[in-house]
């Protein structure tokens, strides 16, 4: 009888060579163009604005941070954050029938932007789906394009620099000659 290691002897180099040779010819030259296209572009927004507003500091000043990390770790660009100044409300409850007043609140509500830039059309949803799942309680968030008036809110007005510029207007304006 044959034993096996002598067919496989004789068999093996007849197979290494069998195989080389078809696997030569079936070798394709052509790719069609449309393969090294890439693709379609994929639409992106130039600028959102992700905005934060609550009650309590710390809390929107971690959750901020939160969605900023985040941002990063999904491939996502951030150009900017900043902190809008806080708003003051004073709010009075009367009792019934009366003006007497029942209670006072002062409240502070506070918000934090992060501005994210070039974000891909597929991966909007996504982030927005993450950061509403990471939301706290107490804690609204907007998203929304960019518009000019986001970046005015963001400063405190120097009150004292409007007087003293209307003061310049009123004497005359500034001196167009330089010494």
């Amino acid at each position: 009888m044959f034993s096996i290691s002598k067919i496989t002897a004789r068999c093996l180099p007849v197979a290494q060579r069998a195989l080389s040779t078809t696997a030569s010819r079936c070798k394709i030259s052509f790719e069609p163009p449309y393969l090294d296209a890439g693709g379609p572009d994929v639409p992106e927004f130039p600028l959102l604005n992700v905005q934060m507003e609550g009650y309590d500091f710390t809390v929107l000043e971690h959750y901020g941070k939160w969605v900023h990390r985040t941002a990063l770790n999904m491939g996502i660009e951030v150009e900017d954050s900043w902190a809008t100044p806080c708003e003051k409300i004073h709010i009075q409850t009367f009792k019934p029938r009366s003006v007497k007043v029942e209670s006072e609140y002062d409240l502070h509500v506070y918000q934090r932007t992060v501005q994210l830039a070039d974000v891909p059309s597929y991966l909007a949803p996504m982030f927005i789906e993450v950061a509403q799942a990471g939301l706290p309680e107490g804690v609204n968030l907007t998203v929304q394009e960019h518009m000019p008036e986001h970046t005015e809110v963001r400063f405190i007005p120097d009150l004292e620099l409007k007087e003293l510029k209307k003061q310049l207007d009123l004497l005359g304006g500034p001196s167009k000659t330089k010494k």
